[in-house]
């Protein structure tokens, strides 16, 4: 096989994960309008900016072996140019999960808005009365029979 079938074969990975990206990018576009962060977004983008450059990399470096046969680089020299080059690849690509982990923690926290808080007690007991008001009856209630208290609520502490 050739050198270009065996880079073809090396860049299959990376292909899918600029697949998964691109599904990625798309349905964190989508979720915006349900309150997915913006972070979610901007990560899958800088995720596909890295694995495009990743593979354009891959192919570039197929001419290595031409580039030491010319006798123009030495082999310090390639050394530099690829430590150059996937340094800030891989600066890229650590930065893209950096921004996941950060809307993941993002998407976890309730968000604060004024108001009155939810009623945190259970949902088959009514509110409790207001002073001066009787206590609401549930609406399967019997006319003529009490219905029984529910429970006070204990604050938290």
């Amino acid at each position: 096989m050739s050198d270009l079938m065996y880079t073809i074969i090396e860049a299959i990975p990376r292909v899918l994960l600029l697949v998964v990206g691109l599904l990625g990018l798309i349905f964190s576009i989508k979720g915006r309008s349900r309150g997915v962060s913006g972070l979610m977004v901007a990560a899958f983008v800088v995720m596909l900016v890295a694995t495009t450059a990743s593979i354009i990399w891959q192919f570039v470096v197929l001419n290595v072996s031409s580039w030491v046969a010319s006798e123009q680089l030495t082999g310090d020299e390639v050394r530099l140019i690829f430590m150059g080059v996937s340094v800030p690849l891989d600066a890229i690509a650590l930065l893209s999960w950096f921004l996941v982990a950060i809307a993941v923690v993002k998407s976890g926290r309730p968000t604060r808005q004024p108001g009155v808080a939810p009623y945190p007690g259970p949902v088959n007991y009514p509110m409790a009365a207001q002073p001066g008001f009787p206590h609401p009856q549930p609406d399967n209630a019997q006319p003529g029979y009490p219905q029984p208290n529910p429970p006070a609520q204990q604050p938290p502490n």
